[in-house]
């Protein structure tokens, strides 16, 4: 397929992006396929569901998704804009200003963590301060800063932790008056790629099968990646994987691009990303959980009601990784074929 054709979504993977300040005034989204009513917009009751966009593309279609499904059950709610950062968007849900945002477990869980304000600080065993949070990288610690979400959960076997272990923990570490809704199956979380000639060429099936092959491979990244907890370090301390070399890109498409004209031999993309099944690419399993788990979630503010939780919940366990390749496919990228109301419906649509 030319490259040019392809619909990619630009990858947002960083946690320095979910840290933006500021808190932009609420605004509700334009339906450009009707899926808003005024009565939804016109409201004034307390009585709408106000969901926020959340962070990148995919939870701004899955926004209109809930949007969609709950008007359809009855429930008044319109998609409102309160930036694109999870502070902005905490802020949000506790000042009013959002109901509910859909967002993913891993990133959330970090974000929540470290930024935890505990009623009451709890002394450390010697009387003093009790650290932060936020993991320090140390070259004394035999596994060093490779996951954080691991630390926070206190798990410090051979592997990360498990979807159910990120799910079961978030509800201790969100702010206060946040509660979280059911998971959904879908996920993305990342995975190390390679072409189909590479895979076959190092018999490469899973992440434990690179190592005797790593320092041969240039493994592309998104920007910021390499040194991040699941870039070189990682690679290191679990798959015993030093890459000839990491080189960065700010962009999925020239992520892509360089994978498949063979400028890197393997790159790290979230695993519903449509290059991996238009390009014919190889996803390697990660047994020992190196990235941490993505699975897509909602969390809410008190003033959600039952019924309106009630259908989000529906919604989630509809939800599956080939919606949010769809997702991606639709509305992603710099010229996106969709709007996320449009793309919202397309997946609606769909046979369950």
């Amino acid at each position: 397929m030319n490259p040019g054709v392809r619909v990619r979504a630009v990858a947002v993977l960083t946690l320095g992006a979910l840290a933006l300040a500021g808190c932009g005034q609420a605004a509700p989204q334009d339906g450009g396929d009707g899926a808003q009513t005024g009565a939804s917009a016109a409201s004034s009751d307390g009585g709408t569901v106000k969901i926020a966009t959340g962070v990148d593309v995919q939870t701004k279609v899955l926004a209109h998704l809930y949007q969609q499904r709950l008007q359809a059950d009855g429930v008044n709610a319109t998609v409102v804009d309160v930036g694109s950062s999870r502070e902005q968007i905490v802020d949000a849900l506790q000042d009013g200003r959002a109901t509910m945002v859909p967002d993913f477990t891993g990133d959330l869980y970090v974000y929540a963590r470290q930024h935890e304000t505990p009623e009451t600080p709890q002394p450390s065993a010697s009387g003093s301060p009790a650290a932060s949070a936020t993991p320090v990288a140390s070259s004394d610690a035999p596994r060093g800063l490779l996951d954080s979400l691991g630390q926070f959960l206190g798990i410090t076997g051979e592997t990360g932790p498990s979807d159910d272990d990120v799910y079961r923990a978030l509800p201790d570490v969100l702010p206060r008056g946040i509660r979280l809704l059911d998971s959904s199956g879908a996920q993305r979380t990342d995975r190390m790629v390679v072409t189909a000639v590479t895979g076959a060429k190092y018999s490469l099936g899973d992440l434990n099968s690179v190592g005797t092959h790593c320092g041969q491979l240039s493994v592309g990244m998104p920007t910021g990646y390499a040194a991040s907890a699941q870039g070189e370090r990682g690679l290191k301390a679990y798959y015993d994987c030093t890459p000839r070399a990491t080189p960065e890109y700010g962009s999925t498409g020239e992520l892509v691009d360089a994978l498949l004209s063979d400028g890197v031999q393997a790159a790290v993309l979230p695993s519903t990303d449509p290059a991996i099944e238009d390009d014919g690419l190889v996803a390697l399993d990660d047994p020992d959980r190196l990235f941490r788990p993505e699975r897509a979630v909602v969390i809410g503010s008190d003033s959600l009601s039952d019924d309106a939780a009630a259908t989000v919940n529906a919604v989630s366990a509809d939800l599956t990784s080939e919606d949010l390749t769809t997702i991606t496919r639709l509305a992603g990228g710099s010229s996106p074929a969709m709007t996320p109301e449009k793309a919202a419906t397309y997946v609606r649509e769909q046979p369950r």
